[in-house]
């Protein structure tokens, strides 16, 4: 990739954000101040704000140049936000265009999941209210669909992690991921599946579970088990170190590097790189998921690595002695 090319991304990223931040209809007016003093600062800024918004005229964003305009701006924030689903797929509808790459567009928003119930993007926390009183909570880059229906209450982790708090009903609850499927009549349980794994934690409460083609098996609060490789695997964990994420935590406790990286990296829209020399090197400690850029310089600090910035968003990680930027 060019100069210029690394240049066009970072306007292009930075236009991303604020399309989000607008179409949440949260912004504040500083964050509005800030938007418009942000598209005054640099032409390229103006200039792949037009672009991105051409691209997503179907969805309803409105000004075609300049500042969007303090009237329209603060209409389009009064009207709350609009369908998830329909933002996101005309976000993702401009990589047909070119206007953006999807390596980019994927960092912000997975665009795999945006024909889920709910998801989130890259850094993100939502919090679902359901209609029997359960509550899930979903954490960074992850999708479910909910299925209500009569006498059947469910959730389909199709992404990420969640954490469902239950609420005590006649009729059980029922949270599936992959192959895997845990019943409960009320009670908290974290439930994950990802490329490199399938768990569920006990959180609060009782609950079964089994896994195609086992019979069910009771879990209990600091119960976990997960499926990879084709093994299964239980074992007690500390239910606060795996609830940290609701916090904005990670908890890592003699861990790898390469899996405190990895959990890292779904709060990060840009790379993080790791060198294999130093992928097995062991660490403890408690470090932020909303600034994973500090908590990278505090392992590098702690491990005495280099960190080297190749841009705003690549870092690499490395032994010692290869320089940092």
């Amino acid at each position: 990739m060019s100069p210029t090319q690394k240049l066009e991304d970072v306007h292009a990223e930075a236009a991303i954000q604020w399309m989000v931040e607008i179409n949440s209809g949260e912004m504040s007016e500083s964050q509005v101040r800030a938007f418009e003093a942000w598209l005054r600062t640099d032409h390229a800024n103006e200039a792949a704000w037009v672009r991105l918004q051409e691209g997503l005229m179907p969805c309803g964003i409105a000004a075609r140049s300049g500042t969007m305009g303090h009237d329209v701006l603060s209409k389009r924030l009064a009207a709350g936000r609009q369908s998830r689903r329909t933002f996101i797929a005309g976000l993702a509808g401009l990589i047909g265009v070119g206007t953006i790459g999807s390596g980019i567009a994927d960092r912000f928003v997975p665009l795999g999941n945006i024909l889920a119930d709910r998801f989130t993007s890259t850094g993100g926390q939502e919090t679902v209210a359901l209609a029997d009183g359960s509550e899930l909570v979903l954490a960074s880059r992850s999708a479910i669909n909910i299925v209500y229906e009569t006498g059947l209450r469910a959730v389909q982790l199709l992404d990420g992690e969640v954490l469902v708090r239950a609420a005590p009903r006649a009729t059980p609850f029922e949270i599936r991921a992959g192959s895997m499927a845990l019943e409960t009549f009320g009670g908290a349980f974290l439930v994950e599946d990802r490329a490199e794994r399938l768990a569920a934690t006990g959180v609060e409460g009782s609950g079964r579970i089994r896994h195609a083609p086992g019979k069910p098996e009771s879990i209990a609060p600091g119960d976990m088990v997960e499926f990879t490789g084709g093994y299964r695997r239980w074992r007690k964990v500390d239910i606060e170190a795996a609830t940290a994420w609701l916090e904005g935590l990670l908890v890592a406790k003699d861990s790898d590097l390469l899996a405190i990286t990895t959990r890292l990296q779904r709060y990060f829209s840009g790379i993080i790189q790791v060198d294999p020399s130093i992928a097995d090197l062991r660490a403890t400690g408690v470090f932020s998921l909303r600034h994973p850029e500090a908590a990278l310089d505090a392992l590098a600090e702690s491990l005495n690595l280099s960190l080297t910035r190749v841009s705003r968003l690549w870092i690499k990680l490395g032994p010692a002695g290869r320089g940092a930027a």
